[in-house]
């Protein structure tokens, strides 16, 4: 079964033939109205005239049907058929004998008048009473007036009439049509531009936003619609959050399980390494200064250092919170980098305001993440140039920045920074920066890292400022 057409136009469609079935209904039911009463109008106006034509013309005959003047009667017939629409004038006396009968060729199609010849009572031709008999309405019929008529003319009159009523009609129907066109375009435009985002939306541009209408309904609509466009935005970023935190935790909670078992199943080894490397080094027959024995020992610290790196990522443990002196905290860092760095061509400055406490803080993870920021910048120097840490506490913020002047971050790498085991450097493990996430986190605070405009990186970490005691 084919389904009806109908269904398938659009309401811009729907509209127009609506409105455009309805205005032509209504022009040409008035114009038929206006035409019938017209017809009637013109026609008793046409019938009244030829009407009054007979009357004139059986009152001016009363004389001549009496005596049978027919000379009389054919002027008087003659000078009605000088009118254009009048066809054939008869008149008959009172036994219906045609005394005159004039014709001439008009084209039909006719009607016909009939008008008696009354006789007044104050004739003066008394004698000729006795032969005519006296009609129901006391008057004296001696004649009958019988006129042919055509009614060709309007007949033309009416059909121009009809044809220009057609053209107005038309042409009106087709101006209304046209406002009407913009106006429900105006109307419908905002709705199909509703349907193309919402087409957009489901192809996945959620960036999308419908344009407020000129009607109040329409900016209504498409403010509703946007809003519910923005809840469905946020509530899809929440989801793909969550998701890609669970997949985060997932991955995490399997690479800790190996970080653990690949520490412990090295730990032990490399304690026994090292314990014997000791053991060599005290044999007079070794010299302390092998390039080799420099570099066992060298590799056997890295090594040291990644499984604690493993370690504390694997587990972390729970945050010891107490009140913390994080001056003097951020300080002592600063200072044992300082005596590290004392050969160095690096210049570590500190703009730390004295006696900045904070209530809830475990000292010994954040002092991790302090250290091995500041550790990647003095890096990213090459131990040259200048590093600089700055502390403030203001709007109850806790904030920490340490900056340096090496070659910056590579725009594609700053949302990887804190992903695990990423890293630019051939000797990193790629934990550092995730362990100060998961600290930072712990800690209610944020960690992020920019380009400087002068050059360089700078790390901020930014803790909420807690100064009162720890809840017992």
């Amino acid at each position: 079964m084919k389904g009806n057409p109908l269904k398938n136009l659009g309401i811009h469609a729907k509209l127009l033939l609506s409105v455009f079935a309805l205005i032509s209904a209504t022009t040409f039911t008035l114009g038929y109205a206006g035409i019938s009463i017209s017809r009637q109008f013109i026609q008793d106006r046409f019938e009244k005239r030829i009407s009054s034509l007979a009357k004139y013309l059986a009152l001016n005959a009363e004389l001549g049907v009496l005596i049978e003047n027919r000379g009389m009667l054919n002027k008087l017939a003659a000078n009605l058929m000088t009118e254009d629409d009048v066809a054939r004038v008869i008149i008959s006396d009172r036994d219906k004998r045609e005394l005159i009968a004039l014709s001439r060729d008009v084209p039909g199609p006719f009607s016909t008048v009939e008008e008696p010849v009354l006789l007044s009572e104050s004739a003066p031709y008394d004698e000729l009473l006795k032969w005519y008999s006296i009609s129901d309405q006391g008057t004296k019929v001696v004649g009958m007036v019988k006129i042919t008529y055509s009614t060709i003319y309007i007949e033309q009159i009416l059909t121009v009439m009809a044809k220009r009523f057609i053209w107005f009609s038309a042409g009106l129907t087709c101006l209304a049509g046209l406002i009407f066109y913009f106006l429900s375009r105006s109307m419908v435009r905002p709705v199909t531009q509703l349907a193309q985002v919402a087409r957009g939306v489901a192809r996945g541009d959620m960036e999308l936003r419908a344009q407020p209408g000129g009607l109040p309904e329409t900016r209504d609509l498409a403010v509703a619609f946007n809003s519910m466009l923005d809840s469905i935005k946020r509530n899809r970023d929440a989801l793909e959050d969550a998701y890609q935190e669970i997949i985060q935790q997932t991955t995490l909670a399997e690479m800790g399980k190996f970080s653990l078992m690949v520490a412990h199943e090295v730990k032990n080894p490399l304690s026994i390494i090292k314990s014997s490397l000791d053991v060599l080094k005290s044999d007079p027959s070794f010299s302390c200064n092998d390039v080799m024995i420099f570099y066992m020992e060298d590799e056997i610290g890295r090594l040291n250092r990644m499984i604690e790196d493993f370690l504390a990522f694997a587990k972390p443990g729970r945050p010891c919170f107490r009140q913390v002196d994080v001056s003097a905290l951020i300080e002592d860092i600063v200072e044992k980098f300082r005596l590290q760095k004392a050969d160095s061509e690096v210049e570590i400055r500190s703009e730390i305001p004295p006696g900045l406490y904070h209530g809830r803080m475990d000292p010994d993870m954040f002092s991790r993440v302090i250290t091995n920021i500041l550790k990647n910048a003095l890096e990213a120097n090459g131990d040259k140039g200048e590093v600089l840490v700055t502390v403030s506490g203001e709007d109850e913020t806790l904030r920490v920045e340490i900056a340096d002047l090496g070659d910056g971050i590579d725009k594609g790498n700053i949302d990887k920074l804190f992903e695990p085991f990423f890293t630019t450097r051939s000797k990193g493990t790629g934990l550092g920066l995730t362990y100060a996430l998961q600290v930072v986190k712990a800690h209610n605070g944020t960690i992020t890292a920019r380009n400087r405009r002068e050059g360089g990186a700078c790390f901020s970490v930014e803790l909420p400022l807690d100064t009162g005691p720890i809840p017992r």
